[in-house]
């Protein structure tokens, strides 16, 4: 079974706790990527605790509303989400159950 976020139970500054389809209660740290970040990008801005709590979830993954841009073949731009990959998350996470 692939690892993938049912809920959130639980935003602290940079560090969102989830219960996912495995059963499992994992706590994933978003410091290191804040780290592994370059100042101007779209990861970057999550450094903002009130932009951080506005986490969400799909039934898939963590993502924000809107912190990126797509660029349509027309030329056009359009808000798109932020996510991470749940199985690099999965691995980066910590069990807290």
């Amino acid at each position: 079974m692939l690892p993938r976020v049912k809920s959130i139970l639980a935003v602290e500054p940079y560090k969102v706790t989830c219960l996912w389809n495995t059963g499992e209660v994992r706590e994933v740290d978003f410091q290191p990527y804040l780290a592994e970040s370059k100042p101007q990008s779209s990861i970057a801005r999550l450094a903002d605790k009130q932009l951080f709590s506005e986490v969400k979830t799909d039934g898939r993954t963590l993502y924000w509303d809107d912190l990126l841009v797509m660029i349509d073949y027309d030329g056009s731009q359009h808000p798109a989400p932020l996510d991470f990959d749940p199985d690099v998350m999965y691995q980066r996470s910590r069990l807290v159950n």
